[in-house]
């Protein structure tokens, strides 16, 4: 692999998209088997979901989910990454979108872009 391509977490590609945490149940469909996962982040060109199972790179699927304070989606992805941490039982895949509807895009981006109180008050 060339050295010059390196990026964020994978090495061979960057993201176009800035995402957000978003701890959600997500439907997947992968081979004829779904199976229900938990999200990590979401963003306009996809999402990281955290599977007890490992998925191949460059598999497509189908994932379904609620955005927050949007619709239910089901969008065509594609496994970019998958990286498993010392300690996780669980796997983290990056997933891409593919052929994402404006309108959907447009309410993943809403969330994304929303202020959040993530920040602790003071007492």
């Amino acid at each position: 692999m060339d050295p010059g391509t390196k990026h964020e977490d994978k090495g061979f590609f960057r993201r176009q998209y800035p995402r957000r945490a978003m701890k959600r149940k997500v439907g997947v469909l992968c081979d004829g088997t779904y199976f229900v996962c938990e999200s990590g982040e979401v963003g306009e060109g996809g999402m990281a979901i955290l599977s007890e199972f490992v998925l191949t790179e460059g598999h497509e699927l189908v994932v379904s989910f609620q955005v927050p304070g949007g619709d239910f989606v089901f969008l065509r992805a594609l496994v970019r990454s998958t990286q498993k941490k010392e300690g996780d039982s669980r796997v983290t895949h990056g997933l891409s979108f593919l052929e994402i509807e404006f309108g959907i895009k447009r309410q993943i981006r809403s969330f994304v872009s929303a202020r959040t109180d993530s920040v602790p008050k003071a007492a």
